[in-house]
């Protein structure tokens, strides 16, 4: 794929997860009658508008984003129909229903990518190979229930726990073998032929149904998230450079990758992507629909409202940090594709 198509394709892609997301805005506000005077996606001046009813719909020059003007959002309105004066549990469905839809939408493509696939890994030991790690400890038909303690309920979070732990590093696996719990330590042996560090097993596959489509698509999504939440802690811990973080012009190489492996890679980045803005637009940080349910919540445990202007102050800052936090990503991207 040439880089105008992908960087064609990566703006369309960028624009569709950004209209998702404002639309989870407004049509809940639609729904609890909540006046909305503007619909945009992307920032600066328009290149398309259109009104209808209350609402102007607007397409915006530069496509990093989107918002969903509602009347009382971030000052006081005496308008009954403001968002300021609904009550307090129809605010948060409102500002979280975005990035709710964010993650739906994973789901979907992720059940979509699910139902085109025969079979499925189970967490169920199909076989042994001789001369392994597993072969003096596992038997056909053990169940891996847990990896160093941490619970497992899908074949990518056993891989991704096993691919956290340093290599040829013991591992402690609990298994259930007919009625019987078993805590087995094993430690991974170098395999010459993989350049890598095997237990030395297979595990079982079953044969894909529309039940299991739909059970494989929320375990990805889920999967999908507690990644983004390790990622996330590992960077604030200091245990990953924040040079490591990729930003829109990072993102357009990654997708130009995943689109030259093919249509499935392609697709399930794009399903990963949504989750992302998704679950990021949900942590509670001044600016993110996380950080204005976050005041929500203080509201309704103090039980009167916080004063907009003091909370306006405390978003805007939000975003005056966070647009910093872009440009330094962008900054090196840049300077990261200039060097290769």
């Amino acid at each position: 794929m040439n880089g105008i198509m992908t960087v064609l394709i990566a703006i369309i892609v960028f624009l569709f997860i950004i209209m998702v997301h404002e639309f989870g805005h407004f049509i809940t506000a639609k729904m609890f009658h909540v006046k909305v005077p503007e619909f945009a996606i992307g920032f600066g001046p328009a290149i398309f508008k259109r009104q209808k009813g209350e609402t102007l719909y607007s397409l915006r020059a530069f496509p990093i984003g989107g918002y969903v003007r509602m009347e009382g959002e971030d000052e006081n309105s005496d308008d009954v129909n403001a968002l300021c004066n609904k009550p307090i549990w129809q605010r948060i469905i409102i500002v979280a229903a975005g990035a709710f839809l964010n993650i739906l939408m994973g789901f979907i493509i992720y059940a979509i990518v699910y139902a085109q696939m025969p079979q499925m890994p189970i967490l169920t030991v199909q076989s042994v190979y001789e001369n392994t790690p597993a072969f003096e400890y596992l038997m056909p038909g053990d169940k891996i229930t847990a990896v160093n303690g941490n619970k497992v309920w899908y074949y990518k979070d056993f891989k991704f726990l096993i691919n956290t732990i340093d290599a040829g590093k013991e591992i402690k696996l609990t298994v259930k073998r007919g009625d019987e719990k078993l805590n087995i330590n094993i430690t991974p042996q170098y395999d010459k032929q993989s350049k890598s560090y095997i237990l030395g097993f297979q595990m079982k596959q079953e044969n894909m149904t529309w039940w299991r489509v739909l059970k494989y698509g929320v375990c990805e999504t889920f999967f999908i998230i507690r990644v983004i939440l390790y990622s996330l802690f590992m960077l604030f811990t200091g245990k990953v450079a924040i040079t490591s973080v990729s930003g829109p012009v990072g993102t357009v190489g990654i997708m130009s990758k995943a689109a030259s492996n093919g249509f499935y890679s392609f697709i399930q980045l794009f399903a990963m992507l949504t989750v992302n803005v998704g679950v990021f637009n949900l942590l509670p940080i001044p600016a993110l629909d996380g950080g204005r349910v976050f005041f929500m919540f203080v509201e309704l445990l103090r039980g009167k409202p916080i004063d907009p202007q003091k909370e306006g102050v405390v978003h805007f800052a939000g975003l005056v940090l966070l647009l910093a936090f872009m440009l330094f990503i962008t900054v090196n991207d840049i300077t990261t594709l200039i060097k290769r």
